[in-house]
């Protein structure tokens, strides 16, 4: 279970004349993505700013004017690249002698818009060397919160909580969310999160946390294997369990963003030895040669099924 919009943001405010605005919302600090202005010309243009590590895939809605002219549409779609200020309009008044006003409301996800999941990747097990695992929901199972683009290749790692979560691949950390608390079966409720970009493009999301439990920070490049905090049962839960995706931000026809969900292929055991998850399996995570086997379950049930 898990719900995107904790990285996929949006806000809105009022633009006056001479620049008074009210800040962005609180979620939005996680990460460091901002409307700018800059006065000009008898008016002010509005920007983009993009202070992460990440491409941002930006829709910019100018709406609600009042003595208003805009020299562009009233729908923005801007992609800004790392580090960068983008200038997407430019807001005037339509008589010099009045004071103007204009909404502008704004959404942005986090990912290359463009990127494209390299099949031959493979990515560890996200847990430590040893640790036993049972897979829960899972594509070819019976699905009962699987059910839109952002989650059909997720796979639901029924684990206790407090089980130590490792990145799966090596990316950098481009959001964190690790201030909530309850867990139950609510899609209204959040849950914690850490998301993490890769190389490619495509972006790891391991999700319902325990509360402050993540141990990588903004920004910070990660390691196949790196320790990211410990699983939890906040959010659309009904057990304790880690949600994993691979994602890619996905342009819709409009140019807005929309998450999709990518196939991921897993090893254990071997080098290049592909894991096929099942629903209800029970394994070991094991990456050290050692046979090990679950209480009450024999070696041979325990066998990664090639695909």
């Amino acid at each position: 279970m898990f719900n995107t919009f904790s990285y996929l943001r949006c806000t809105t405010f009022f633009l006056w004349l001479f620049l008074v605005a009210t800040p962005a919302l609180a979620d939005q600090q996680n990460y460091p993505f901002k409307m700018a202005y800059r006065a000009e010309s008898g008016g002010q243009v509005v920007m983009v700013q993009n202070n992460g590590p990440a491409l941002i895939l930006a829709t910019v809605n100018l709406d609600k004017s009042v003595n208003v002219k805009v020299d562009h549409a009233s729908t923005i779609i801007a992609v800004v690249k790392p580090n960068e200020t983008l200038p997407v309009a430019t807001v005037r008044a339509d008589d010099a002698a009045k004071g103007y006003r204009i909404a502008v409301s704004y959404k942005f996800a986090i990912g290359d818009p463009d990127a494209i999941s390299d099949p031959a990747t493979t990515y560890r097990i996200p847990f430590q060397d040893g640790q036993a695992i049972r897979i829960g929901q899972v594509l070819g199972g019976r699905i009962t919160t699987h059910t839109g683009p952002d989650s059909k290749y997720a796979v639901d790692f029924d684990i206790p909580i407090g089980t130590p979560v490792l990145a799966a691949r090596k990316g950098v950390v481009v959001d964190i969310d690790q201030g909530y608390t309850e867990g139950g079966n609510d899609p209204r409720l959040k849950a914690n999160h850490v998301l993490i970009l890769h190389e490619d493009g495509t972006l790891a999301v391991y999700s319902h946390l325990s509360a402050n439990s993540v141990k990588v920070s903004f920004g910070q490049a990660v390691e196949a294997g790196t320790l990211i905090g410990y699983s939890g049962n906040t959010g659309y839960t009904t057990g304790p369990h880690l949600h994993f995706a691979v994602l890619t931000n996905t342009r819709t026809p409009d140019g807005a963003a929309k998450y999709v969900s990518v196939p991921a292929t897993f090893v254990n055991d071997a080098p290049g030895k592909a894991v096929k998850f099942v629903q209800d399996e029970e394994l070991v995570v094991n990456y050290s040669g050692k046979q090990r086997t679950p209480a009450g379950h024999t070696a041979a049930s325990l066998q990664p099924a090639l695909p």
